[in-house]
């Protein structure tokens, strides 16, 4: 993958995956917006593979209610990969 591409990936990527909490935990949610649980947690399936991580984490810390999974082989797949 050219410099060029890699850069403009994380671009993207800082824009689009902020963080509103510094970590994925029930106590960062009481803290920064008074309550322990989301209603959803979100992860668009083409998004890098350190995303399943961080997914797995959140679901070991219970942040969220339900989790979904979304997309998956598109437009960006072949880039990102």
């Amino acid at each position: 993958m050219d410099k060029q591409v890699a850069d403009n990936i994380n671009i993207l990527g800082n824009f689009c995956g902020k963080r509103d909490i510094g970590e994925l935990t029930t106590a960062a949610l009481q803290n920064k917006y008074g309550i322990s649980q989301v209603d959803i947690m979100v992860l668009f399936g083409g998004s890098i593979l350190c995303g399943g991580d961080i997914l797995a984490q959140a679901i070991k810390n219970g942040i969220a209610k339900k989790y979904v999974i979304v997309g998956g082989f598109g437009h960006t797949t072949e880039t990102l990969r």
